[in-house]
């Protein structure tokens, strides 16, 4: 190849953003940072909102079951030992795993959290959940408040990552934060018609990029897709040295989060804050009680977390994460006539990690909650909750992140 090849600007953005959508990471476009030893966050979406009830479950209010009868769940699982120990709750029959870290002082629940006024509306819930701000409904004008996190204080493209579910809460105009379906899916496109040619197209592409000289907005461009190559071949190398050390289930979930582990195995990318989640929790119909939506779900939820911690715990990480499980809202405290919950407003949070201090914050269920609302109340702004986190746990000013004036008081809880 003669190094007095002629291409246009145009035919060089064609070659070399044939991988991975590389220019669109925007103006974080940076390289991957060396491994180090940070603290992270992963956030655990619950999407169509879950069913916060039958997940951690009153014992002692008999309110519980006379607006349930035939969704209550009989005989959850106890939470009598261990420092955090309480005759107050249970815990869905299929969160064995989120038991045991219980007993081991490690499981949050969070009651009634939510935001003010809330919207029963799964767009508008999710919208405030993303972005942190109830100040308007057209979230695509609006930075997520996990993009405004990285901003201030961890700016390169894979300061936080989203796998297997994709977040609004990572977007905003000028920003895109890398967001993948699996790792590996975040790799070169392939001509399929000329495969054999793909591996020779690159090394031309990249031979190019090195070679062709810009400058303003093109350098800029040109900055972002070498970075993106870059960060290509360091998760791809990532991928194949990965050796598993605990066996994840095939669920959606389970291979998120096993795609998370491989990264902090691989000595990590600098990424302050993963996000995941999975969906299925708008249970209108046929919710189960031990057996069937619901249940299913929280078997999914709890083999992920677990294999997760167990991991984590497996290469002495487990100390350095927190884990958030939340939905855009909890559910009726009524059942509907079609063996289901409807749309609701306060929910349960779940925050798990080493560093976490385990036990029940805010305040307590009281049968006034349940026989009198159709909803659980909102006391604690689940902002409040991401806030103590960033703060206490990341070691950076959640106050930037939510700027929205319309939320609680940040009385601390005291969780991390």
């Amino acid at each position: 190849m003669s190094n007095n090849i002629k291409i246009s600007r145009r035919n060089l953005l064609q070659l070399s953003v044939a991988g991975a959508g590389l220019a669109a990471l925007g103006p974080l476009a940076n390289i991957a940072r060396a491994a180090d030893n940070r603290k992270f966050v992963v956030l655990v979406n619950l999407d169509g909102g879950n069913d916060s009830l039958n997940t951690v479950v009153p014992l002692n209010i008999g309110a519980y079951h006379d607006r349930r009868p035939s969704l209550s769940i009989e005989t959850p699982l106890e939470l009598n030992s261990g420092s955090a120990a309480t005759s107050e709750y249970g815990l869905h029959p299929n969160l064995t795993g989120l038991q045991a870290l219980h007993g081991d002082g490690q499981l949050a629940m969070v009651q009634k959290v939510g935001y003010p006024d809330a919207n029963r509306s799964h767009f508008t819930s999710k919208d405030v959940f993303h972005t942190g701000d109830t100040s308007g409904l057209d979230a695509n004008d609006k930075t997520g408040w996990v993009a405004r996190y990285a901003q201030l204080y961890n700016p390169h493209s894979l300061g936080c990552i989203s796998v297997g579910y994709n977040a609004k809460a990572l977007q905003g105009p000028g920003i895109n934060l890398l967001q993948m379906s699996r790792l590996s899916s975040f790799a070169y496109n392939r001509d399929g018609r000329y495969s054999g040619e793909s591996d020779r197209r690159l090394q031309l592409a990249r031979s190019i990029l090195e070679r062709h000289a810009s400058n303003g907005n093109a350098l800029a461009v040109q900055q972002a897709i070498q970075a993106g190559h870059q960060n290509i071949d360091k998760i791809q190398q990532i991928v194949e040295s990965y050796v598993p050390n605990v066996e994840y289930s095939g669920s959606r979930l389970g291979q998120s989060l096993e795609g998370i582990s491989q990264l902090i195995h691989g000595g990590g990318l600098g990424t302050d804050i993963y996000y995941t989640g999975m969906g299925g929790f708008d249970t209108h119909s046929g919710q189960g009680v031990t057996g069937g939506r619901h249940p299913n779900l929280m078997a999914d939820l709890n083999s992920g977390i677990e294999a997760f911690a167990n991991d984590m715990k497996a290469i002495g990480k487990w100390q350095d994460c927190v884990m958030v499980v939340f939905s855009e809202f909890g559910r009726r405290n009524f059942e509907n006539g079609s063996g289901g919950t409807d749309h609701g407003a306060g929910q349960t949070m779940l925050i798990t990690g080493g560093a976490v201090q385990g036990g029940t914050y805010g305040s307590d269920l009281v049968s006034a909650d349940i026989r009198d609302q159709s909803n659980l109340p909102m006391e604690v702004d689940f902002r409040q909750v991401f806030g103590e986190i960033i703060n206490n746990h990341l070691g950076h000013d959640a106050g930037p992140v939510f700027t929205d004036p319309n939320q609680f008081g940040a009385t601390a809880l005291g969780i991390v």
